[in-house]
Order: structure tokens, then sequence, then C-alpha cells
């Protein structure tokens, strides 16, 4: 069953937990992507790697990351009558303007990736044997 995420209170504590409580929900939230898109071959690593091949690459594998989820999301959508105008282009612009914007542009893009998965979860969880929204 795929969980509903709140952006508001993933910035909340984000914030008290100086960030270890991001690494957590990015975790989570990559795990779940991982179980929405199953079978469509581009498995990605655990997010621990992803912030290990971020760190050893200046940060350059995040945005790759964020381009892949986006796109793996926007393919997968259509198979829970779901439909994107947003895709990894998109949250790479908006990862890529963060640079300029002291990470603000960057917290959409975010955003943009936190309510598409919300809006596949109910699909998801109705196909799956769940009730809709969790």
């Amino acid at each position: 069953m795929i969980k509903q995420r709140d952006f508001v209170m993933f910035l909340i504590l984000n914030i008290i937990t100086c960030g270890l409580y991001g690494l957590f929900f990015w975790y989570v939230w990559n795990e779940d992507v991982n179980r929405i898109c199953a079978g469509d071959g581009q498995d990605v690593p655990n997010y621990i790697i992803v912030v290990i091949l971020g760190i050893l690459t200046c940060g350059i594998y995040t945005y790759y990351w964020m381009y892949k989820q986006g796109n793996r999301l926007q393919a997968n959508a259509g198979r829970y009558g779901v439909q994107f105008q947003e895709n990894g282009s998109t949250l790479l612009l908006w990862g890529l303007l963060g640079m300029i914007t002291c990470s603000l542009a960057t917290y959409y893009g975010y955003y943009l990736m936190i309510h598409m998965v919300n809006q596949i979860a109910p699909g998801y969880n109705i196909q799956n044997g769940g009730y809709g929204n969790y």
C-alpha cells in the first residue's frame, strides 16, 4: 500500500531533524516508486546509494535520479489511470534552477515528485488490493 505524503510535513520534519528525516523520507519514497513502477525494467538503486553517488559526483547523480524518476512516473502513470504534464525534464529544470535560487526551485521539484506519487497512489492501491487513498 502506497501512503499519501504531505510536502509541508516533509519540510517541517526535515528542518526539525536537520535533514535526517529527509533521508528517511526519500528512502521510503524511492521504494514506493520502485513498487509502483515494478516490471518496467528500470529499478533504481536504494536511496542510500543515490546519496553516496550524489556526494561522489558533486550532486550530478542526484539530478540524474530526479530526471529518471520523473520519466518513470510519467511512463507508468497510465497504468493507474493518471496523466502528468510533468516529466524528468521538468524536474531536472527545477533542480538546475535551484542552483541559482539557493535550492528554492529544487524544493518545488521535490514537491512535484511527491505530488506525482500522491496522484498515482490511489490507483496503485486499488489495483493491488488496497482501498484507494491511505
